[in-house]
């Protein structure tokens, strides 16, 4: 969240889509309820563990983006069971057109939970 002025909250769940924590960049207002919230994120849950049992043949999934028109969300997983949910302004609604876009605050991102926020993560 202080790391870019474009995401708009960040919020931590269990593979089950249950909230365990939850960070909002100030001065904003959520676009959906607190229960649209929580019934977005179980169903966010449960598709990262469908591709989950897929891993075997595909790899570990590093994220997943779903763009609607006003806001970017991005999927990480945290360790084995709980998930990031990040969310940024699509480019319409971006805070600060000088601050990363999409790419670039996936790249943060991956390095953050890599351990190394120093790394190239793309580059690996």
């Amino acid at each position: 969240m202080e790391s870019d002025p474009n995401i708009r909250h960040s919020v931590i769940t269990d593979v089950e889509g249950k909230i365990i924590a939850v960070n909002h960049h100030p001065g904003l207002t959520n676009y959906l309820s607190e229960e649209e919230t929580k019934a977005f994120l179980k169903k966010a849950a449960s598709s990262w563990k469908a591709r989950k049992q897929l891993s075997p043949k595909i790899g570990k999934g590093l994220y997943a983006v779903v763009a609607f028109e006003k806001i970017t969300r991005i999927t990480f997983p945290l360790g084995d069971n709980n998930l990031i949910f990040v969310s940024m302004g699509s480019d319409t609604t971006r805070m600060d057109l000088r601050e990363g876009g999409q790419k670039q605050i996936i790249t943060h991102i991956l390095n953050i939970l890599s351990g190394d926020p120093t790394k190239n993560y793309v580059n690996q």
